[in-house]
C-alpha cells in the first residue's frame, strides 16, 4: 500500500512539473534572401499558378513549374486537365511546345510571340524564384515596366523568405488583351523530375 500511494506521489509531481514548463515555441525568422542566395540556398525551385487572359477571347489555364538555377521548365493544362503547352527556358534560348497541334516556336526565330519581346530567359527564371527581375524596376516606380507600349505589373506578398513574388500582368494593348500569371505553392528545394526532362527532341505524335 505504501509502495503503491510512493508511486502515485512521484507521478503527480512529475506531471506538475511537466505542466509548469513553459512550452517551446519555434518561429520561422524571417530573412529577405535574394534570387542568387535561394538559388544557392535551395537549388531548385517548383510550384504552380493559374494564367488567365481578359479581352475578346479570354481563357484560362492551369501550370506547374520546375526552375533549377536559371533554367525554368513550365507546363500549362486546360480546365479539362489536358496538357496543352510547354515552355522550355534555357539560359541560351526560349523553346515553346504546343503539345495538342505538336508544334514548337523558338525565341530567337518566332520574335513575334508578344511574351518573347517582353521577357528573357533569365527573367523567367527569377519570377518564378519569387523576385522582381532588377531590368524591370524604375527608381521611381515600385513595380512596373513599359517597353513597345507594353506594361508589365508585379505583385509581391510577405513571407518567411521576405518579399515573394506572386502576381505579374500583362497588359498588351495592340492586341487589346490582359494575361495575368498567379504564383502560389513554391517549394523550395523541391523539384518535378517530369518537367525537368524539358521538350523532347523528337516530339511524339498525338
Amino acid at each position: 500500500m505504501i509502495f503503491r500511494l510512493l508511486i502515485l506521489l512521484i507521478a503527480n509531481v512529475l506531471i506538475i512539473i511537466n505542466c509548469s514548463q513553459t512550452p517551446e515555441i519555434v518561429t520561422d525568422d524571417i530573412v529577405d534572401l535574394s534570387y542568387d542566395e535561394l538559388k544557392r540556398k535551395y537549388v531548385t525551385c517548383k510550384g504552380r499558378g493559374v494564367m488567365t487572359a481578359q479581352g475578346k477571347l479570354p481563357w484560362k489555364l492551369n501550370y506547374s513549374f520546375t526552375t533549377q538555377n536559371d533554367s525554368s521548365f513550365i507546363q500549362f493544362k486546360d480546365i479539362f486537365g489536358r496538357r496543352v503547352l510547354f515552355v522550355q527556358a534555357l539560359p541560351s534560348e526560349i523553346t515553346l511546345w504546343e503539345m495538342q497541334k505538336n508544334l514548337q516556336y523558338d525565341s530567337d526565330v518566332d520574335n513575334a510571340i508578344p511574351i518573347f519581346k517582353i521577357l528573357k530567359s533569365y527573367d523567367i527564371a527569377q519570377i518564378l524564384w519569387g523576385e522582381i527581375p532588377a531590368r524591370f524596376q524604375k527608381s521611381n516606380e515600385k513595380s512596373g515596366f513599359e517597353r513597345d507600349l507594353n506594361l508589365v505589373n508585379f505583385k509581391s506578398t510577405g513571407t518567411q523568405f521576405g518579399m515573394v513574388l506572386d502576381k505579374v500582368i500583362f497588359n498588351f494593348d495592340s492586341i487589346g488583351t490582359i494575361v495575368e500569371f498567379k504564383i502560389f505553392g513554391r517549394d523550395y528545394g523541391e523539384t518535378n523530375l517530369e518537367l525537368l526532362k524539358g521538350i523532347p527532341e523528337k516530339a511524339p505524335l498525338n
